[in-house]
């Protein structure tokens, strides 16, 4: 890294340690608003004596009484006025500007009390004890400060392991300073003070500053740059990963550790869950059989007979070719909900109701997937592949099944997988279709584990889910590979 780059982070991370020590956030003075309420109370009591006293000189009643009555009006007033008052004197008091905070020295002001009214709200999920988030402000400052060191131990050098290891550092800086600001903003505070109101003018560049100096540090070094990439895909893979991780260790938890917390580690009720299960008539071997069918039979015709379609539209050039090209780019764009009561009254006029065959046949007409394979036939197949087995003799259809399928593998392993995937998980079709208990898929069958009245038993529904999402995880991992793997083609030079 040069030198002016180097001396632009090390600016950049010691004004962010500078913007640590100054308050980024006011919890506001409410005791003026706190006497809102009680002033609203108080004139509501006054309106009250005044109406009696206007109803008691409509009655007639004596002076005495009325004297009586005029006496109460007054000191509901005088009350009122008392009160004002105070609100006047406290919005115009120096005090009013309220308490700053700022994240170094991080130490909440005193007098700043959790309201325990708002976290027993929202069911004690939020913390009331603010030693996690002190922590987490010291590491960011402590990593900052490791983050310029590490590119002043670089010493300006090509390539070193340091630059590397300033923006590790800096990185989870970034990550716990934005935490830590979000933190302060979500603290339920209790009167007469007010929740905090962040000054983003200070908060904003205390975030983005370092933000700019890792952005500096990878643009200037390669094999920095290389390395964060990496880290960054390895963060988004993890992220991808950690739904089924969760759905995974749902399974083996029961309704009260899921409504409680998240956890990454399971526990140990899969065994009941299963029970659950089971007493719930949920056959998960008639519910792969089902499904297996409807997907496997619906993803073999539509994938097989979808490229044969986008061969003919690729290799056959005939009138009217590119029409049907644009009606069945038409079709992608008709929803499939728009259909669904036509289809389902012509399915039951044929009789093929509580029936596998309106679930797969159909799946022959899938307009998406002959429109990727065509597009991927435009990119990587060469027609005198065709011509060439042509002048050998080849029949056209042993020409599409030796030749072209080979040459389509990873285009029909990708839409396969996509095939499988939403017939799989196909929950409307089947549900208008199929009214035989023998006959339900495994979505069907889950939907059915939320039918108790009186209580749901959420490790069930996620060990169906589970045992739902397992072939669909085993089919990607066997066919993922020749999606990434691609095809060599070209071998014939024009």
């Amino acid at each position: 890294m040069k030198k002016h780059y180097s001396l632009i982070y090390v600016i950049l991370i010691v004004l962010t340690l500078g913007l640590m020590f100054v308050p980024f956030a006011t919890f506001e003075d409410g005791t003026a608003d706190s006497l809102t309420a009680e002033i609203e109370k108080q004139q509501s009591r006054l309106e009250s004596e005044e109406a009696k006293y206007q109803r008691y000189v409509d009655q007639g009643k004596k002076q005495e009484e009325l004297d009586k009555q005029q006496a109460k009006v007054d000191k509901q007033k005088a009350k009122v006025d008392e009160l004002l008052a105070e609100q006047e004197a406290l919005l115009s008091a120096d005090s009013a500007s309220g308490l700053s905070f700022a994240l170094l020295p991080t130490q909440l002001p005193e007098g700043i009390e959790v309201d325990m009214s708002v976290v027993n709200a929202q069911g004690g999920i939020y913390p009331t004890d603010f030693t996690s988030l002190y922590v987490c402000i010291y590491a960011a400052a402590v990593l900052l400060v490791l983050s310029g060191g590490f590119i002043l131990a670089a010493n300006n050098r090509l390539v070193s392991k340091f630059y590397t290891y300033a923006s590790f550092t800096n990185l989870i800086a970034v990550l716990l300073l934005l935490y830590s600001v979000l933190r302060v903003q979500a603290i339920p505070v209790k009167l007469p003070y007010s929740n905090p109101v962040i000054n983003w003018w200070i908060a904003g560049p205390m975030i983005v500053m370092p933000i700019v100096a890792l952005f500096v540090n990878i643009k200037t070094v390669t094999n920095t740059k290389r390395t964060m990439i990496y880290v960054l895909c390895i963060f988004f893979s993890i992220m991808s990963l950690l739904p089924f991780w969760i759905m995974i260790v749902n399974a083996t938890r029961n309704s009260q550790q899921i409504q409680g917390s998240v956890s990454l580690i399971p526990s140990n009720f899969l065994m009941h869950n299963w029970t659950v299960l089971q007493t719930k008539n949920f056959n998960i071997l008639t519910g792969f059989k089902n499904s297996a069918i409807i997907a496997f039979g619906s993803t073999i015709l539509g994938v097989y007979f979808s490229a044969l379609t986008a061969y003919g539209l690729t290799a056959y050039r005939f009138k009217g070719s590119k029409f049907l090209y644009a009606v069945i780019l038409a079709i992608i764009m008709i929803p499939g909900q728009v259909t669904s009561t036509g289809f389902y009254m012509f399915m039951y006029q044929l009789g093929w109701t509580n029936s596998y065959l309106p679930l797969v046949i159909p799946s022959i007409a899938a307009a998406s997937t002959v429109f990727f394979f065509k597009q991927y036939l435009e990119a990587n197949f060469q027609i005198s592949l065709v011509e060439a087995a042509r002048i050998d003799g080849a029949g056209e259809f042993y020409t599409y099944n030796r030749i072209v399928l080979p040459i389509m593998i990873p285009a029909m392993a990708t839409m396969g997988i996509m095939a499988v995937i939403g017939a799989w998980n196909n929950y409307l079709t089947p549900l208008m279709l199929l009214t035989d208990p023998t006959m339900k898929t495994l979505p069907m069958m889950v939907k059915e584990l939320r039918g108790d009245i009186y209580r749901t038993e959420f490790g069930s529904i996620y060990l169906g889910l589970t045992m739902t999402a397992l072939p669909l995880l085993i089919v990607y991992f066997c066919f993922s590979k020749y999606i990434i793997a691609g095809v060599a083609v070209g071998g014939v030079k024009e």
